[in-house]
C-alpha cells in the first residue's frame, strides 16, 4: 500500500509523443520549436528576393516561403509567364502546387534539377547522382515535389527517391 501511495504522490513522468509543431523544452530550459520542416527563419531570405517575387509573396501570404526561393531562380521572363497564369490563390487548396505547376510549364528539367538542388541544399555527391540520371529519371525523382518537407536529411530522402526510380518504382512510396 505504501508503494502505491508513493507512486500517486510522485509527479507523473509519462512520456508523450510529440508531433510536428509542438514545443519542446531543451536541456537549458529554453523552449525551442520542434517542427520537422527545415523552414529557415523569417520565411527564408525575403530580402534577397527580386522585387516582383517579394510583391507576389506579400500579396499571397498563404504561399509557402520556398515557392519564393524557386521563383527567384527563374529568369524575369519566366516569372512573368508564371505570374500571368496565376490569378487568385486565396480559394486554392494547394497554392504551392499551383505555383509549381506553372513553374513546371515554363521551365525545362535541367533547370528544375538545379532549383531542386539549391532549395534543398543537397551535397556534391547527391548533385552528381542526380546529374548522372536521364531526363526521365530526373523528372521522376523531382515529381513528388521540389521542396522536401518533413525530412531530417534531404540527401537521404533524395537517395531513397533515386534508388526507387532506378528500381522501376515510384520515387516516393505512399502507403
Amino acid at each position: 500500500a505504501t508503494a502505491a501511495a508513493a507512486a500517486a504522490a510522485a509527479p507523473s513522468r509519462r512520456k508523450t509523443r510529440r508531433g510536428p509543431g509542438r514545443r519542446n523544452s531543451s536541456k537549458n530550459g529554453l523552449n525551442r520549436f520542434d517542427g520537422r520542416s527545415r523552414t529557415p527563419g523569417l520565411r527564408g531570405s525575403d530580402t534577397a528576393l527580386p522585387d516582383d517575387v517579394q510583391n507576389f509573396m506579400r500579396d499571397n501570404p498563404f504561399v509557402e516561403w520556398w515557392c519564393g526561393q524557386v521563383l527567384c531562380r527563374l529568369t524575369y521572363d519566366q516569372r512573368v509567364k508564371v505570374f500571368c497564369e496565376i490569378r487568385n490563390l486565396k480559394a486554392t487548396r494547394n497554392p504551392a502546387g499551383v505555383v509549381m505547376s506553372r513553374v513546371r510549364s515554363v521551365v525545362d528539367i535541367p533547370l528544375l534539377i538545379k532549383i531542386f538542388i539549391d532549395v534543398n541544399r543537397l551535397d556534391r555527391s547527391m548533385q552528381d547522382s542526380l546529374n548522372s540520371l536521364t531526363l526521365e529519371q530526373q523528372s521522376a525523382v523531382i515529381g513528388p515535389g521540389i521542396y522536401l518537407q518533413n525530412v531530417r536529411n534531404p540527401n537521404t530522402a533524395v537517395r531513397s527517391r533515386i534508388k526507387n526510380v532506378l528500381a522501376g518504382k515510384e520515387a516516393v512510396n505512399r502507403s
